[in-house]
């Protein structure tokens, strides 16, 4: 089976201030990152998780209640934030469509991490298809989706996927991937566009509107 899909999950230090850059000082970082390697129907090729060591950054005991990484466990297990970064790079430039339940937020964690080491963040290069703003038509069905917003969880609830360790990315990843089965089966799969962060999830119930700022009364930022 060829690869053509990459679907990835992110755990991070933090949540994004979407009015800011990226690599803002202040913007979290990347703690753990799960890549699948996925066939045309959504099937698993290739799995694997990456524990990222920390390189002057600790993970707040906020987010360590959340995802359940210390930053002493990421020190003894994580590989070099570079290791991930070229890993993440050859797939995009293998023409992989990476996929995510939240594209806005991974993939603005991964360009975060490529500017912070000096490389082009490639986000430009690498549209992605969001699962959760793919989830919006199921939203007339029965899905509870809010403001264009559905979590991970209840996606899963709805179409009778397990999803045992929330907030593990390779939990996540998996989640996203069957979500991304399932879409491909029912021929509902959106096209794969960059996300910017002036632009939010739509509602179900919207049909083409107008791009919005990610937070209102704010100018987003990429």
């Amino acid at each position: 089976m060829d690869p053509k899909f990459l679907v990835f999950d992110t755990e991070t230090t933090g949540l994004f201030d979407f009015k800011l850059p990226a690599d803002d000082p202040s913007q979290p970082r990347l703690a753990a990152v799960a890549f699948i390697l996925a066939d045309e129907t959504g099937t698993e090729i290739f799995a694997v998780k990456r524990y990222i060591k920390p390189d002057g950054w600790e993970m707040p005991a906020e987010a360590q209640a959340i995802n359940g990484l210390s930053t002493e466990f990421l020190d003894t297990n994580g590989v070099p934030v570079v290791t991930v970064l070229d890993e993440y790079q050859r797939h995009i430039e293998s023409g992989l469509i990476t996929v995510a339940f939240n594209a806005q937020f991974d993939s603005k964690v991964m360009r975060a991490e490529f500017r912070r080491a000096g490389r082009p963040d490639l986000f430009e290069q690498t549209p992605n298809v969001c699962m959760m703003r793919g989830l919006s038509p199921y939203g007339k069905e029965g899905l509870p989706i809010m403001r264009g917003f559905v979590k991970l969880k209840e996606a899963c609830a709805y179409f009778g996927f397990d999803l045992t360790d929330a907030h593990d990315a390779m939990a996540d990843a998996q989640a996203a991937r069957q979500i991304l089965a399932r879409l491909i089966a029912d021929d509902r799969l959106p096209e794969a566009k960059v996300h910017y962060a002036k632009n939010p999830p739509v509602r179900p119930a919207e049909a083409d509107p107008a791009p919005v700022a990610a937070v209102e009364g704010a100018e987003a930022a990429e």
